[in-house]
């Protein structure tokens, strides 16, 4: 499934996304939870070629 956003929108979330993330690795919330988030914000990254996609 080709999940990718907009360029704009996936900078605007993806900068909100990873300061929530460093704050919650260096407090240990809900680590798995946030491992599996950061995947996901990846795979959505419209900038990655298709061969990337895994």
């Amino acid at each position: 499934m080709d999940n990718r956003i907009p360029s704009l929108q996936y900078v605007l979330f993806s900068e909100a996304f990873w300061k929530f993330a460093s704050l919650a690795k260096q407090y240990h919330f809900y680590d798995e939870e946030v491992a599996r988030m950061e995947k996901s914000v990846l795979e959505m990254d419209p900038y990655q070629r298709k061969g990337d996609v895994k």
